[in-house]
């Protein structure tokens, strides 16, 4: 065996050992899954992140590596969350609410601290038209761009452990759109207060059914119009007003834990029956 030959053989026995430390690791992360699951304390941490980010900086010797190690370590992390969430959110999850309720914003920090993919309706619409959601509404009209709403979310549904923003609010003015999300999946519905949803958007112009009354009272019109049609479709209800991004997205992970074990275990026949 020449000198190459000798140095990738003791390359793949390190692989061979982080391999199996890994392993062992996201084993023992999902045993902690469950005791901070049967504890009723939140399951994922960004002070605890941190901690083990620094320990590691520190358990490394040769400081030309540190930094490098950090960052792979960031990944192990990332992964550990996506394990966890597949196994606590075995289904999809949508986020409803009027326009402004912070679904987009709401969905990226969801994904990004559960490790699931994001889906946005909207983007996906675009997407395929090769125009903007007001192009569309203004150059087709609102029914077109109910139709295209719901071929995209039906097609959505049949995916598991995603985060799905679902357009500018009014997704739920159709049954089937609901049956949809419902049937594979959490229903969501990030509520804000009228008053809050014109701070948030009345500056944007991007809204076609305000562009001709972007105020408060029309804001109030269009989501008393629509409130019950959110309060029968919602599994779970998350206030929105006044919190930060974080907040809201930690509070809908620990809800998430709440939710009625007869319900999961209802989305967890149901994908069975679809797979077999």
């Amino acid at each position: 065996m020449n000198r190459l030959e000798e140095l990738r053989a003791k390359v793949d026995a390190c692989d061979r050992q982080v391999a199996q430390t890994l392993e062992k690791r996201m084993e023992i992360i999902l045993e902690i899954m469950m005791v901070k699951k049967e504890l009723a304390v939140p399951i994922f941490s960004r002070e605890r992140e941190r901690e083990v980010i620094q320990k590691i900086g520190n358990y490394v010797e040769n400081p030309e590596f540190r930094e490098e190690i950090k960052g792979i370590h960031t990944h192990v992390l990332r992964s550990c969350r996506r394990i966890q969430s597949r196994k606590l959110f075995p289904f999809h999850i949508s986020l409803v609410g009027f326009m402004g309720s912070g679904k987009t914003t709401v969905g990226k920090e969801l994904s990004r601290l559960l490790a699931m993919d994001q889906i946005d309706v909207d983007k996906v619409i675009e997407d395929r038209a090769h125009m903007s959601i007001s192009q569309i509404f203004k150059e087709h009209g609102e029914a077109h761009f109910r139709a295209l709403e719901r071929k995209t979310v039906e097609e959505l549904a049949q995916y598991n452990n995603i985060i799905v923003f679902c357009g500018g609010g009014g997704i739920v003015l159709d049954d089937r759109n609901v049956e949809n999300m419902k049937k594979n999946g959490v229903l969501i519905w990030l509520k804000a207060s009228p008053e809050v949803v014109y701070e948030r958007i009345s500056k944007e112009g991007t809204r076609p059914l305000l562009k001709d009354d972007m105020s408060v009272a029309k804001i109030e019109s269009m989501m008393a119009s629509r409130l019950s049609l959110y309060e029968g479709a919602a599994d779970l209800v998350i206030d929105t007003d006044h919190k930060t991004v974080e907040a809201v997205s930690l509070e809908i992970v620990e809800q998430l834990m709440r939710l009625d074990v007869r319900r999961v275990i209802e989305l967890k026949a149901f994908k069975m029956n679809e797979e077999a």
